[in-house]
């Protein structure tokens, strides 16, 4: 039955129920886990419109103690159903909790509880219907006869099932989310439970995998990005975004703290309580959490993503940049506060949601730790204010025919990441809003090209390459990859070393090819043992074969960032070599 359906089915029940009591709570089952407490009893039936759950450090066994309580959540009927999965799946799909309670199913109902204070609770669990609360308490039934002894950790996933999903074999996990912070372990929602699913696919029998974070887009689900690069020994990790009550994402970022997100329905404008980066927050907390739990190379993160999930991918550089060792986005916005109806005309719905999300444009409002939204959903200008040594290698692909995110958009994250001297990739070709089909650079969506990078690892980013076209008169065209680098890197106290030459970047019906002389600047990024001063001055050399072909001499403007201006890139294989030499300090 289709959820409407579902939901259709449940209405009527609950009309051709009116008048009757909510019965007695019964059969309550408390487990503390990680962090968490799991409460699960049997469904009161279909007069109930809301159950309570009771947390108190004094035993529940009257109504008096009940008002008494210290804490009490309002839990809707039908928790124990997980709709995402059963939404995405056409079927019903209920939880798994931890301990006695198990797999549950459509007798039973639930609840979540995220230990903050530590210590001995006590339970109780009531139903309301029409006529009000049914209070009686009775220990063993609907109450907890001893106190459950509860400890302040960090919580984990609980593992759901391993489910078949177009020929791949995913194990789900479900992750219950709470409003308050606690160490380790940031609030990521504005509720006090919420669940999200996650996927892992794993691969091969390495003793460490490579691990693919993967962000879907808008309107598609986590299942469907559980795919990876075709790498026999890969982990995929694929998130989702979407606030169930609305079924609106949150583009990879978060959403106004006053947003009721429990009812279903079109979200209005946001109160204006201030945006927190909740879903941002539980991307990264995800991996951090995969990376010590899963038998993965901490070393080897990379994330991709499509539409919303390129520009989530995007943004995350920015909290997760010194994890991922490479990432590659397709057709993203990069700049949400940039709206041309004549460019975009099938896009411009989307600033109604972003608005009922997080405020107008030209409003700009403050998110809760005083920044301002739109700026911080401004690439260009995160790219201002970032540590370009942690920041990893980018491919970007955009389409010049995007009439939803719009290709004018990417212009000022390009010219910020040259001013930044980023090293971003950028290529672009006639495509529309499509990631899939043959376009001139589809050959270069693969991140597979790109699983040489390391985190641990430096590596030369290349910038203001001459061979750069004008993105205005030229499609299709790229920015920055027509040079490339090649082993070894030699990164020592008293060297850096790297291979340099130029790319043939493989297209849909041709290589492409630089011809005529070109310079790029290069820029060592990541550095691990060579140390780079500011005011100190480094000379260079370039060579081909034993020839030395170029020399010169740079000085350091920032402590880490060491930048060689127009190096030539010459058509034969040529290895760069910088060094420290004695020159002028720069006063600090």
């Amino acid at each position: 039955m289709p959820p409407a359906s579902r939901l259709m089915t449940l209405f009527l029940l609950l009309v051709l129920a009116g008048g009757v009591q909510a019965q007695r709570v019964r059969g309550l089952m408390v487990y503390h886990y990680s962090g968490q407490t799991f409460l699960a009893w049997e469904s009161a039936g279909t007069a109930v419109r809301h159950y309570t759950v009771y947390r108190s450090r004094r035993p529940l066994r009257t109504a008096l103690a009940l008002r008494q309580a210290e804490q009490h959540y309002t839990v809707i009927p039908g928790n124990a159903v997980n709709r995402r999965l059963s939404e995405i799946l056409r079927r019903p799909v209920f939880f798994r909790f931890p301990g006695p309670s198990g797999q549950l199913d459509h007798s039973r109902e639930c609840y979540v509880v995220t230990t903050t204070e530590g210590g001995r609770w006590y339970y109780a669990v009531t139903a309301s219907g029409e006529k009000g609360e049914f209070r009686e308490i009775r220990p063993k039934r609907n109450a907890t006869a001893s106190a459950v002894k509860e400890y302040r950790s960090i919580p984990s996933p609980v593992h759901q099932d391993r489910v078949s999903y177009m020929g791949r074999a995913i194990d789900v996990f479900t992750h219950w989310v709470t409003d308050r912070d606690i160490p380790g372990y940031p609030a990521m929602c504005n509720v006090a439970s919420l669940p999200f699913n996650f996927g892992v696919q794993k691969n091969g029998k390495a003793e460490k995998h490579p691990l693919i974070l993967r962000l879907h887009g808008r309107g598609d689900h986590f299942l469907n990005q559980s795919n990876g690069v075709d790498n026999p020994q890969e982990y995929v990790l694929a998130l989702d975004d979407v606030l169930p009550g609305s079924l609106t994402p949150t583009f990879w970022f978060g959403y106004d703290h006053g947003i009721s997100i429990s009812r279903r329905g079109k979200l209005q404008a946001p109160p204006g309580e201030g945006v927190v980066d909740y879903t941002r927050r539980r991307v990264r907390w995800t991996l951090e959490w995969a990376l010590r739990k899963l038998p993965v190379d901490s070393a080897r993160v990379f994330i991709s993503g499509v539409s919303m999930g390129g520009s989530g991918a995007a943004f995350s550089l920015f909290s997760l940049g010194e994890r991922i060792a490479a990432a590659l986005i397709t057709i993203p916005r990069l700049d949400y506060r940039v709206f041309d109806s004549t460019e975009t005309p099938h896009g411009v719905s989307a600033q109604r949601v972003f608005q009922s999300l997080w405020g107008s444009v030209d409003q700009n409002p403050r998110m809760t730790d005083g920044r301002e939204v739109y700026n911080v959903l401004d690439f260009a200008s995160r790219l201002q204010e970032a540590d370009m040594q942690t920041f990893p290698p980018l491919r970007v692909i955009s389409g010049r025919r995007d009439s939803v995110v719009g290709w004018k958009q990417a212009f000022g994250a390009m010219q910020s990441a040259e001013a930044e001297g980023a090293g971003i990739e950028f290529l672009w070709d006639d495509r529309g809003h499509e990631a899939r089909g043959s376009f001139s650079w589809s050959p270069q969506g693969n991140l597979f090209s790109l699983s040489r990078y390391r985190s641990d690892r430096s590596w030369p980013a290349f910038s203001r390459v001459s061979a750069n076209p004008d993105p205005t008169e030229v499609s299709p065209g790229n920015w920055n990859a027509m040079v490339t680098w090649y082993e070894p890197v030699i990164d020592e106290a008293d060297r850096w070393s790297t291979g340099i030459r130029r790319a043939a970047l493989e297209m849909r019906d041709s290589l492409a090819i630089a011809d005529g002389p070109m310079t790029a600047d290069v820029t060592p990024r990541r550095l691990q043992r060579f140390l780079v001063t500011r005011g100190m001055w480094y000379g260079w050399t370039l060579t081909v074969g034993d020839a030395e072909i170029a020399s010169g001499q740079v000085r350091a403007l920032r402590d880490g960032a060491l930048t060689i201006p127009a190096l030539p890139v010459p058509e034969r294989p040529s290895r760069l070599e910088i060094r420290s030499v004695p020159g002028p300090v720069l006063d600090r």
